[in-house]
């Protein structure tokens, strides 16, 4: 059985999403997308498909804290390529927290994969 607290490996659409998300040649870049692996999945209670992130933080280094928690972000399109909504990677301490995705239904479905439907800023 998993997790009683509902922490699971990361999905597939998860993973990719933050591989997106963190594409980029820079320091912060990088060092966030070394944690990936490293990184674990709890279902946020919140209407749109959000999720909390922890990371081993024995097993891989956190990342210089900048000034704000967001990390990256992106545009939510439909498979006709119409805007429905936005999502936002969070950090603290220098570690993935949070992948949060703001979607706004009466613009339109959000099919999963949710990565196939993202474009990265």
């Amino acid at each position: 059985m998993g997790d009683p607290d509902g922490w699971e490996p990361l999905s597939e659409d998860v993973g990719r999403c933050l591989e997106l998300l963190l594409a980029g040649d820079t320091d912060a870049r990088r060092g966030y997308r070394a944690q990936i692996p490293y990184a674990e999945m709890n279902h946020a209670e919140c209407s749109c498909p959000c999720v909390y992130l922890r990371v081993d933080a024995d097993a891989v280094a956190a990342v210089p804290v900048a000034d704000s928690p967001v990390v990256a972000g992106g545009s939510l399109t439909t498979a006709e390529d119409v805007y429905v909504g936005d999502t936002t990677l969070f950090a603290h301490g220098g570690f993935l927290a949070e992948l949060q995705f703001c979607h706004w239904e009466d613009l339109g479905p959000l099919e999963p994969p949710v990565w196939e439907r993202l474009t990265a800023h």
